[in-house]
């Protein structure tokens, strides 16, 4: 990779850090046993590291002091920038953010620039914030004989089993706020949910996409603590937005 740590000198995480880890790695933990339950996968994944690229940042489009023309100009921004993440050339990343590009998997994703690559057990890849524990991306990837999405359910049932099932903490309460749906240009079915956790701990406020192609069933989290979900929700849908796989 281009610019950012290999998988060997991925930083180590000190003690004080790996306790802020300990509610992503229960979800973690969780999310895989809840996925296999639900015959989702069938072996274990292999272990062999997926070939990445880290990307060259440009610039998005300008946008005014209103948060809500900053909102469009990251969506734009995006969406000119897709076609710079195709197999056939180079990535680019949006402007403040860093794009992950894995050509054995076949996936890819932006992540706001600052966030460091940890080691999780069980998952493909993981960024966070250094400063704010519940703020983080997350993608896993499980062996699945489904080809297709619509062979689980439609969206709100498929929300309604990850979130109940998977992406909660057992004893946590959870809900489902809101599911969607879209297609890539290549025809890769997408269903995309934002849903709520609530500990005795803390409050998270989290986005998930899934989609399942070449018998992969792909999971991408991202997420924030209800406090600074207000300043962060833009950044983590642009992570969401921009996921994309292209085998």
């Amino acid at each position: 990779r281009i610019g950012f740590p290999t998988h060997a000198h991925r930083p180590r995480l000190h003690a004080h850090a790996r306790l802020r880890l300990l509610n992503m790695q229960a979800c973690v933990a969780t999310q895989s046993a809840a996925l296999v339950q639900h015959r989702l996968s069938a072996t274990q994944k292999p272990t062999a590291r997926a070939v990445r690229t880290a990307v060259a940042p440009v610039r998005a489009a300008a946008s005014s002091e209103d948060a809500s023309s900053r909102r469009q100009a990251l969506v734009v921004g995006v969406a000119a920038a897709a076609a710079a993440l195709a197999p056939a050339g180079p990535a680019y990343a949006l402007s403040g953010f860093s794009a992950l590009k894995d050509t054995r998997d076949g996936y890819q994703f932006y992540y706001p620039v600052g966030w460091q690559e940890i080691t999780v057990d069980g998952q493909d890849a993981v960024y966070k914030d250094i400063i704010e524990p519940l703020e983080s991306v997350a993608l896993n990837i499980y062996p699945t004989a489904r080809e297709s999405l619509e062979e689980i359910g439609n969206p709100d049932e498929v929300a309604r089993t990850l979130v109940s099932k998977a992406l909660a903490i057992p004893g946590s309460q959870a809900k489902v706020l809101k599911t969607a749906q879209r297609k890539d240009k290549d025809g890769h079915l997408y269903y995309a949910l934002e849903y709520v956790t609530k500990t005795n701990n803390y409050e998270r406020h989290a986005l998930t996409i899934v989609t399942i192609t070449q018998g992969k069933f792909y999971t991408l989290t991202t997420g924030a603590s209800e406090r600074r979900w207000p300043r962060i929700k833009d950044k983590l849908q642009v992570i969401v937005d921009s996921f994309n796989v292209y085998y």
